[in-house]
């Protein structure tokens, strides 16, 4: 019994000692340098994003055995578009790897006092992460921008969004398909009451709904209508002149 617990003790020192030495030695081996980086997308109808790409090149080069899958996953997953990733090794020299994007229903566009952009983020549960900038244009003309002052973005993206901003993007989420004659929005939480002020432009029909307080899409979707009905009725959509609609939940209120 003795010599047993001996013998598995010599057994376990030389695992000890000759994993990391074989670790180290596969990690010098040239063939299993990568040398090829297979990306599986999912299907979203993106470019892929050069934040992705980036962050995958630095694997080029280095070892199949001297990183951790986790840790490419964990990285990637990092980003603002991705959800999800999933790293393979394929030997000799291939790292595969699967990637969900996120498909945000908005973005949200800070802005300083001149109005130019100076950041673009994508709202992930109460994370707001910035876009790399080259990334900036992926949705052009297929998602709603969200404009929002660059101090306040600047706070929310290092302390999490606040409960106000939450119920904004709620709102922008449950437009889609109804967004239409929405070609800006505007939010500031500047504002005397909780929710702050949230102005939809609608440049087609000359004209800008108000919202000081949460409203559902629905309302949001009749007011548009009522906005239109009235346009035809006044003509007013011939003008260069901006019309002001606020709307509350219980009523709609047109401002001369």
């Amino acid at each position: 019994m003795r010599k047993m617990r001996i013998g598995m003790k010599i057994v376990l020192v030389l695992v000890l000692v000759l994993l990391p030495l074989t670790l180290f030695s596969l990690c010098h081996i040239p063939a299993f340098y990568v040398d090829s980086i297979k990306l599986t997308i999912s299907d979203v109808g993106l470019d892929t994003p050069y934040a992705l790409k980036r962050a995958l090149a630095q694997y080029r080069g280095v070892s199949l055995f001297s990183f951790r899958l986790a840790t490419v996953e964990r990285e990637l997953e990092e980003l603002a578009l991705v959800e999800q990733a999933e790293a393979r090794r394929k030997l000799p020299s291939t790292l595969l790897v699967d990637v969900t994007l996120f498909s945000p229903p908005a973005l949200v566009y800070a802005h300083d006092e001149d109005e130019v952009v100076t950041a673009v983020y994508v709202l992930q549960g109460t994370s707001l992460l910035a876009l790399d900038k080259e990334d900036w244009t992926l949705f052009e003309g297929r998602t709603l921008k969200v404009e929002i002052p660059q101090g306040y973005a600047s706070m929310m993206a290092k302390y999490g969004v606040d409960g106000s901003f939450q119920q904004v993007m709620d709102l922008v989420a449950s437009l889609e398909g109804n967004t239409t004659l929405i070609t800006r929005i505007k939010y500031d939480n500047n504002s005397s009451n909780s929710f702050g002020k949230m102005i939809l432009e609608l440049s087609a029909l000359h004209a800008q709904i108000w919202l000081r307080e949460p409203v559902s899409s629905a309302q949001v979707s009749q007011a548009i209508q009522m906005v239109q009905e009235d346009q035809k009725e006044s003509l007013s959509f011939l003008s260069s002149h901006i019309l002001r609609y606020d709307l509350y939940k219980g009523a709609m209120v047109r401002r001369k």
